[in-house]
C-alpha cells in the first residue's frame, strides 16, 4: 500500500497543477484521483494481469487527450503540464514490460503510441531494451527500422537493424520485404522530395548530440545469449551512404534493391510466393527514375529481373506461368483480344512443359476467372475462341496421357455445355474404357444418355459398342462392378434410371411400373436415402399420372420397405384429403400407422393435432377428436404446449 500511497502523491502533484491552470475543476481532480487509486491498486497486487496495465494506461491516454483539447482552447496546448498523463502512461508501459518482457504486443503498443505522441527522445532507448528482450520479434524489428529511417532520417542505422533482424529471424520472410521496400521507399524520397536531403542533414546533426534518440544495440552479446552465428552483412560504398553522391549515381536506379533481392533469394531458396512478393512491392515504384534519358522506371527494371530468376529457377512450377499470364492480364496498355491471346499462349507453353492433369485444372480455372469473366458480351467471338482453346488443352492432355478420371469427367461436361453431344458420348465411351471403377464416370454416362433421351435415337449413327449404347445395358454394366456399388447407389442415378423407365417406356403401365419399383429396391438394399427416393417418386408419379385407386396399393406397398418416414406418412395424408371423394377410414388408418411409430407418439404434438383436426374439422366427429386429444396427452413425453393449443 506504501507504493501505491507514494504513487498517488506523485500523481496529485501534477493533477492539481492542472486544476490552477483552469484545465480541470477540483471535482474532477477528486475523481480522476480515486480512479487513479483504484487502478494502482490492481496494478501493484501480485496477481496483476496485463489487462490491469493496459486498463489504466488507456485511461491515462484518455485524460491526455482529454487535458490536450481543453488546453488548445485556451491556447496553450504545447504546455509541458498538459502531458504529466502521457508522461505516466508512458510510466506504466514500463512497469507492465519489466513484469512481462517477453510480451511482444505490449513493447509494440508502447513504441507506437510513443513515436506518435512523443517527441522522439528516449524512443531509441526503448527500442534497445525491447530487441534485448525479443530478438526473435520480427515485428520489433521492422518497427525499429522503420524509427530509424522515417523518424531519424538514418538509413544506414534502418538498414543495420533490418539485417541484423533477419540474423535472429533467418526464415522470416517479412524482414527481407521490409528491406526491398525500405530501398526503393528511399531512392524515392530522394528523386521526388527536393528537401529530403537538407532533412537528412539536420536530423543526422541531431542525432549526434542526443543519443538517446538513435537505437544502440550490442548484437555480439545478443548473438552470444540466442546462440546465432554472425551472418555477412550486405556492405555499402561510399557512393552509397551518401545521399548526395547516390542521388548522382547510376545505383540509384534500383541498384540497391537489386542487391538486396539477390542476398534474399540466396539465403531463401526455392519459394516461388517469397519472390512474387518482391515483384508486387516493385510494382509500386514503376516510374521511380523514369525520365527523358532512362524510358524504364527503377520498379519495372527490378521486375524484369526477378521475373527472369522466376523462369531460371521455377521453370517446371505451374506457379511460374500462371503468375506471367496473370501479369499479362494486368497489362493495361494492351486490348483484351491482344491480353488474352498472350495470357492464353503463355498457359499453353507451361502445359507443354509440365504435362500433368493439377496444372491443366489451374490454368482452366484461370482462364475463366480472368479473361472470360471481363469479356463483355459484344466480344462473344472471344469466348469462343477460348473454349477452343480450352478444348485443345484437354484433347492434348488426353494424347499425352495425363487426363486423368476428374480430367474426363470436366472434359465431358464441357463438351455437354458447348452442345458437342456427339463428341461428349465418344469420350465418355472412351473414359470409361480407361476408368471401369469409377462411379462417377458410369453416373455421368447414365445421366447422359437418360437426360438426352430424344438424341438417343441418332445413336445408331455413330459408331459406338453396342453395350453401352443402351441405358439398359449401360446401367446393368455399372451395377455389375461391385467395387463401385455402394458409391453408386448413394448417388441419384438409380432414381433418374426409374424416372426415365417410368417417363419413357412404361406409358402408364401400372404393373410393369411396379415391378421395376420392387427391382430396385431390392437392388438399393440397405441404403435408406435411395429407398426413400424411390418411394417418394412412385408415391408422386402415382397421384399425378394413375387411376386413384391405385394409390393406396402403391403407399401400402411403400411400407414393406422401413424404415419409413414421418414425411412420407404426411405426403400419403395430404394426396387422400386433396380427394373430393374422401376415404375418411383410409385417412385415418395413415395417420395410426404413423404414431405407431414411438418417437412419433411420444414427440410429435403436431402429428396429434393435425389428427384431431381432421375429426374435428373435416370429418365432423367430436367424440373421435377428444378420444384422440386424450390419447395425445397420455402419450406425449410433454403435453403441455399440445394442451394449449387445443
Amino acid at each position: 500500500m506504501d507504493k501505491v500511497n507514494y504513487s498517488i502523491d506523485q500523481l496529485l502533484d501534477e493533477t492539481t497543477k492542472l486544476v490552477s491552470m483552469g484545465i480541470i475543476t477540483k471535482q474532477e481532480c477528486k475523481d480522476i484521483m480515486k480512479k487513479r487509486e483504484y487502478h494502482e491498486i490492481k496494478i501493484y497486487n501480485r496477481n496483476a494481469h496485463k489487462s490491469d496495465f493496459l486498463t489504466y494506461i488507456k485511461y491515462e491516454l484518455d485524460l491526455d487527450k482529454l487535458f490536450h483539447e481543453r488546453g488548445k482552447e485556451k491556447h496553450i496546448e504545447f504546455d509541458f503540464r498538459l502531458r504529466s498523463a502521457l508522461r505516466h502512461a508512458f510510466i506504466l508501459f514500463g512497469s507492465a514490460t519489466k513484469k512481462f518482457p517477453k510480451d511482444e504486443s505490449l513493447w509494440i503498443s508502447s513504441l507506437n503510441i510513443r513515436m506518435r505522441r512523443a517527441s522522439k527522445e528516449g524512443t531509441g532507448r526503448l527500442f534497445s531494451i525491447a530487441l534485448q528482450n525479443l530478438p526473435r520479434s520480427p515485428r520489433l524489428w521492422k518497427l525499429a527500422a522503420t524509427f530509424e529511417f522515417e523518424v531519424n532520417k538514418n538509413i544506414q542505422n534502418a538498414r543495420n537493424l533490418i539485417q541484423a533482424g533477419i540474423q535472429f529471424n533467418k526464415t522470416d520472410h517479412s524482414l527481407w520485404h521490409h528491406f526491398f521496400l525500405m530501398e526503393l521507399t528511399y531512392i524515392s524520397l530522394l528523386y521526388s522530395d527536393i528537401n529530403y536531403l537538407d532533412e537528412i542533414n539536420k536530423n543526422q546533426n541531431s542525432t549526434k548530440e542526443d543519443e538517446s534518440t538513435s537505437i544502440r544495440l550490442n548484437l555480439d552479446n545478443m548473438r552470444k545469449e540466442e546462440k546465432v552465428e554472425k551472418d555477412e552483412l550486405i556492405t555499402f560504398g561510399k557512393d552509397i551512404l551518401n545521399a548526395e553522391k547516390l542521388k548522382q549515381s547510376p545505383l540509384i536506379r534500383g541498384q540497391i534493391a537489386q542487391i538486396v533481392y539477390n542476398k534474399a533469394i540466396n539465403s531463401i531458396k526455392d519459394d516461388f510466393d517469397f519472390r512474387k512478393k518482391f515483384y508486387i512491392i516493385s510494382s509500386k515504384f514503376l516510374n521511380v527514375g523514369k525520365d527523358e534519358q532512362n524510358p524504364v522506371g527503377a520498379g519495372e527494371l527490378l521486375q524484369k529481373e526477378i521475373i527472369k530468376s522466376l523462369k531460371q529457377d521455377f521453370e517446371n512450377s505451374d506457379k511460374t506461368y500462371l503468375f506471367l499470364a496473370s501479369i499479362e492480364q494486368s497489362n493495361l496498355q494492351e486490348t483484351i483480344i491482344n491480353k488474352v491471346k498472350s495470357s492464353t499462349e503463355i498457359l499453353k507453353q507451361g502445359l507443354y512443359v509440365i504435362k500433368n492433369e493439377d496444372y491443366l485444372f489451374s490454368t482452366i480455372d484461370f482462364i475463366k476467372k480472368e479473361t472470360i469473366l471481363n469479356i463483355k458480351l459484344k466480344d462473344s467471338s472471344i469466348v469462343e475462341d477460348i473454349s477452343k482453346t480450352i478444348l485443345q488443352f484437354y484433347k492434348y492432355s488426353i494424347e499425352n496421357q495425363f487426363l486423368k478420371e476428374n480430367g474426363y469427367y470436366f472434359y465431358i461436361e464441357l463438351l455437354l455445355e458447348i452442345g458437342l453431344m456427339e463428341e461428349a458420348i465418344k469420350v465418355s465411351e472412351e473414359s470409361l474404357n480407361l476408368f471401369k471403377n469409377s462411379p462417377k464416370l458410369w453416373k455421368q454416362r447414365i445421366n447422359l444418355l437418360i437426360k438426352n433421351s430424344v438424341v438417343l435415337k441418332l445413336f445408331e449413327n455413330l459408331n459406338l459398342s453396342l453395350d453401352i449404347n443402351n441405358v439398359d445395358k449401360c446401367f446393368e454394366m455399372a451395377i455389375k462392378h461391385s467395387s463401385i456399388e455402394k458409391c453408386l447407389l448413394s448417388s441419384n442415378v438409380i432414381l433418374d434410371y426409374f424416372k426415365y423407365q417410368v417417363a419413357f417406356k412404361f406409358e402408364k403401365d401400372y404393373n410393369k411400373i411396379i415391378e421395376l419399383f420392387k427391382k430396385l429396391i431390392r437392388l438399393s438394399d440397405g441404403n435408406n436415402s435411395v429407398q426413400t427416393s424411390l418411394k417418394n417418386f412412385i408415391l408422386d408419379y402415382t397421384f399425378l399420372n394413375l387411376p386413384k385407386d391405385k394409390l393406396k396399393p402403391v403407399y401400402q406397398l411403400c411400407f414393406n420397405y422401413l424404415p419409413i418416414e414421418k414425411e412420407f406418412y404426411q405426403k400419403c395424408i395430404l394426396y387422400q384429403e386433396d380427394r373430393i371423394e374422401k376415404d375418411f377410414n383410409d385417412i385415418r388408418s395413415l395417420y395410426e400407422h404413423c404414431l405407431s411409430i414411438k418417437t412419433i407418439e411420444t414427440k410429435d404434438k403436431d402429428m396429434w393435432l393435425n389428427y384431431r383436426n381432421f375429426e374435428l374439422k373435416v370429418t365432423g366427429d367430436i367424440q373421435r377428436a377428444n378420444t384422440i386429444a386424450v390419447r395425445g396427452k397420455k402419450s406425449l413425453e410433454d403435453p403441455l404446449e399440445f394442451i394449449s393449443q387445443l
